[in-house]
């Protein structure tokens, strides 16, 4: 392939570097780690997919033939995980400009393919709820194969050297990505040729960044790039970018293209962010630190599972919920909102909130419910709204509900399926369905159906962990583990 010049503005990374990249973004040390989407979110897979054949080079007018069936062949995995999809991207680079093994970690020209890596098994016995050595489906751009070495051996990708990571699954050792590689130089690509061959290049990674910053840019209504503003408009595919972003946008690429499973504000932050690193370390990953510090308390090992932050942004909590607030017993506010106070949380101190003439502290209500904050932003976001349209007395009823499912619900299901729940998707949940089921916010009401509404929360909580209760397993003949085959 035609590789960028080194001399270049824009200095094409290396296979480990480019690796290195990803496990930074998508691992977790040496554990298994996972993104869990429930049975209702497929649309987030989508766009995901829809992200990958863009930074293919194909705009999103055009039509990407494997697009429909890539999809089914991934979400189709549900049947083995409870009817939630439990899958983990990584990469696959082909090297086809050396022969020699020990240079195609520092080859510049390289073609790069996204494959889902789908959890079919799990080993449960004494402590462990582990995939480390059981069954996987592998899905890429044309078939489904399942096991690791049926995907070495069959998977179809140009000839060359393949550097990728063993069994799919990103290892930090050390701070350093494990990488293994296989040689595939003996290979057709079936009944695909290489015309028709979808990879990304480092020129379409080049070219991609630009489309993925404006499209991020124009969900989000604007954004701020280095002291630049590029307005929501109708992007004009010509349009300069910034020169203080170009040094970093190969990079950026590689991340954005990879953040749909979480939310838009992450993309944008890591846009702005100087040190894209830092927010990796300090934002992503964070839900994985803390199910990893969960898991001390067992002897063996436990697969990483995050789920996709499907609370909506402060402006668009709004849109969502003041419609439906219109028949809530609500307190008229100053235009100025004066008797709303917020104090900023930093950390995991938690504040205390002012509303009217009564003061309500976070810390009244447990230990459980601030340990387990993973999104700060959410969080407060979902705190400001209650705060700004509740009476104090269903403010603290809702926090109450929280408390309790957290402490109750949410232990008992990390127990029995190793299912981490987030403090801020339970509050987003119990809102959800208080608005819903009572519309009306009568305090008295609510408090009446307070075992009714917890009971709620439990069920619809456990029907979206992808674990399914150990006595339903079945043992399989492949591996030490076990698995359940359910209709979806």
């Amino acid at each position: 392939m035609c590789s960028l010049n080194d001399n270049e503005e824009l200095q094409v990374p290396t296979v480990r570097e480019v690796q290195q990249t990803f496990a930074e973004l998508l691992s977790h040390g040496e554990d298994i780690t996972w993104d869990l989407l429930s049975a209702d979110q497929g649309d987030i897979l989508k766009s995901k997919i829809k992200e990958l054949k863009t930074m293919q080079g194909f705009p999103g007018g055009i039509p990407f033939f494997m697009n429909q069936e890539f999809f089914k062949s991934i979400w189709n995995m549900r049947k083995y995980t409870n009817g939630q999809s439990l899958t983990s991207l990584f990469f696959v680079l082909i090297v086809d400009d050396v022969t020699d093994p020990k240079l195609a970690e520092q080859s510049r020209s390289w073609y790069l393919y996204p494959v889902f890596r789908c959890r079919r098994c799990v080993d449960n016995h004494d402590e462990h709820y582990s995939s480390l050595d059981c069954c996987m489906v592998y899905v890429n751009q044309y078939f489904c194969y399942e096991d690791w070495d049926k995907f070495v051996e069959n998977a179809s990708f140009r000839p060359g050297l393949m550097v990728t990571p063993y069994c799919g699954v990103y290892k930090l050792i050390d701070g350093q990505v494990e990488l293994r590689t296989y040689s595939i130089f003996g290979r057709n690509l079936q009944i695909f040729s290489l015309i028709n061959e979808h990879c990304i290049t480092p020129e379409t990674l080049s070219k991609s960044s630009y489309q993925s910053i404006l499209r991020l840019v124009s969900d989000t209504n604007m954004g701020r790039f280095d002291g630049f503003t590029l307005e929501r408009e109708e992007p004009k595919r010509d349009k300069i970018l910034p020169k203080q972003l170009i040094p970093r946008q190969n990079h950026k690429s590689l991340i954005l293209f990879t953040h749909s499973i979480n939310n838009i504000r992450l993309a944008m932050s890591m846009i702005e962010e100087p040190n894209f690193r830092n927010v990796l370390g300090n934002q992503l990953k964070i839900v994985f630190d803390k199910i990893s510090e969960e898991t001390k308390s067992f002897r063996g090992n436990v697969d990483l599972v995050r789920s996709a932050n499907i609370v909506p942004t402060k402006k668009e909590l709004n849109e969502i919920l003041k419609p439906s607030l219109k028949g809530f017993k609500k307190r008229k506010l100053t235009e100025d909102q004066s008797d709303v106070s917020v104090i900023p949380i930093e950390s995991l101190k938690i504040n205390e909130i002012q509303i009217k003439d009564e003061k309500v502290n976070l810390d009244d209500y447990g230990t459980a419910l601030k340990e387990h904050i993973v999104s700060m932003d959410t969080f407060e976001d979902l705190i400001t709204i209650m705060a700004e349209n509740l009476e104090p007395e269903m403010f603290k009823l809702i926090l109450h509900f929280t408390q309790t499912s957290m402490e109750t619900t949410r232990k008992e299901l990390w127990l029995e399926r190793r299912h981490y729940l987030s403090t801020e998707t339970v509050l987003y949940q119990i809102i959800l369905y208080i608005m819903k089921q009572h519309s009306n916010l009568d305090h008295n009401e609510i408090k009446e159906q307070s075992s009714e509404i917890l009971r709620r929360m439990r069920y619809y909580f456990a029907s979206t962990t992808p674990n399914s209760p150990p006595e339903l397993l079945t043992k399989c003949t492949k591996c030490i583990g076990f698995y359940r085959k359910v209709p979806i």
